[in-house]
């Protein structure tokens, strides 16, 4: 879409997953979703663009989706940008092979009879 510019940030998209309490507060866990890339504008004073891919998305959802986008740019710049849960540990992806219906067990073959 935009071959001639470099991308001015990269970031992914994600969706609150989960909300859970810790002490007095609550806390989100996200999910990734997909990749966002902003672009320059093509004209001089334009807006610049958001590019996003979804790679997939949740399932059994109910009402609007609310998504986000983390910069790298802004988690490199301030090492407290990110959500507390998404620094230390990682956000759930959405497994697709999840919520896939379950194959039945191989059966065993070779086994001798007496």
């Amino acid at each position: 879409m935009h071959p001639q510019n470099k991308p001015l940030d990269k970031g992914r998209v994600a969706c609150i997953a989960e909300k859970y309490q810790q002490g007095n507060t609550t806390k989100n866990r996200y999910a990734t979703l997909g990749r966002a890339t902003k672009w320059p504008s093509n004209n001089q004073g334009g807006t610049d663009s958001v590019e996003i891919e979804l790679d997939t998305m949740p399932i059994n959802h109910q009402g609007p989706l609310k998504l986000y986008i983390f910069w790298e740019s802004e988690n490199q710049q301030s090492q407290g940008y990110a959500p507390q849960q998404y620094q230390s540990q990682p956000a759930p992806q959405y497994d697709q092979q999840q919520y896939a219906p379950q194959q039945p067990a191989p059966q065993q073959y070779g086994q001798q009879r007496q």
